[in-house]
């Protein structure tokens, strides 16, 4: 799969440490939900970033800054500047054409609910987001998820929404409520709790899971989720929560 070409059209700061980047690129491009892109940087290095957004030549993109090619990326780089995509790649999420959907995020794990949190709403879903952050100034998007449907904050570390972990959140909410169907995105310690007590309960359930990808196609094995053989970039990186639960049984053993 060849390179394309984009241009920084915008930044904008979220958080201390975390930047949007929205980005013209020379082709289109029509990503799903849940599907990534390798973003390349000449001579620094190439990273997987999901999809935040995507429309006509215009995608978006959340970036950390957690490593060498981030690091870059929040100091060096500014509007105008290019940089090199590869993708779509890997496996988005799927949907029902109706229904309510409950979607879990950790962090910056939110970039692909929010594109899908669009789509499903387009698709005629009813959505509520739930959102966990460490304090109050880590706090981001919250306006743009209130858009498109209801919206829970929580902090383990401040005054905002409900007082504890998203999965405290979660715990909560899920209790006596109804809902079709959960889509989570966070640390793979999130994923796999709440992937766990969907399961028990029968609610179908899938999750976005981060791992070290190198080629993006499934050949290298560095992103491989162990023992059941699984490679995130080619499988997933949106897995179903039935791929997943014999891992989530051999835990409880």
């Amino acid at each position: 799969m060849s390179y394309i070409t984009g241009v920084i059209e915008r930044l904008r700061d979220l958080t201390k440490n975390i930047k949007e980047y929205e980005i013209i690129l020379e082709d289109r491009v029509e990503p799903e939900p849940g599907q990534f892109a390798m973003l390349w940087i000449p001579r620094v290095g190439e990273i997987p970033l999901s999809f935040a957004d995507a429309e006509d030549n215009i995608v978006k993109f959340i970036v950390a800054r957690v490593g060498r090619v981030t690091g870059y990326m929040h100091e060096r780089l500014m509007a105008g500047d290019r940089v090199f995509i590869r993708g779509p790649l890997g496996r988005g999420f799927t949907w029902a054409p109706s229904g309510r959907a409950l979607l879990v995020a950790g962090g910056y794990g939110l970039a692909p609910l929010y594109f899908l949190a669009k789509n499903l709403r387009i698709a005629g879903c009813s959505v509520k987001a739930l959102l966990g952050f460490k304090s109050d100034d880590d706090i981001f998007y919250r306006e743009e998820f209130a858009r498109l449907g209801e919206v829970e904050i929580s902090v383990e570390h401040g005054s905002s929404g409900y007082h504890g972990t998203v999965l405290d959140l979660f715990r909560s909410v899920i209790r006596g409520r109804s809902y079709d169907v959960v889509y989570v995105c966070g640390k793979e310690e999130l994923n796999l709790a709440v992937m766990r007590e969907c399961l028990r309960a029968g609610l179908p359930v899938e999750a976005s899971f981060e791992r070290r990808i190198k080629c993006g196609a499934g050949i290298c094995g560095s992103c491989s989720i162990e023992p059941l053989g699984l490679r995130v970039c080619r499988d997933g990186p949106i897995l179903d929560g039935r791929m997943i639960a014999p891992m989530l049984e051999a835990d409880e053993d």
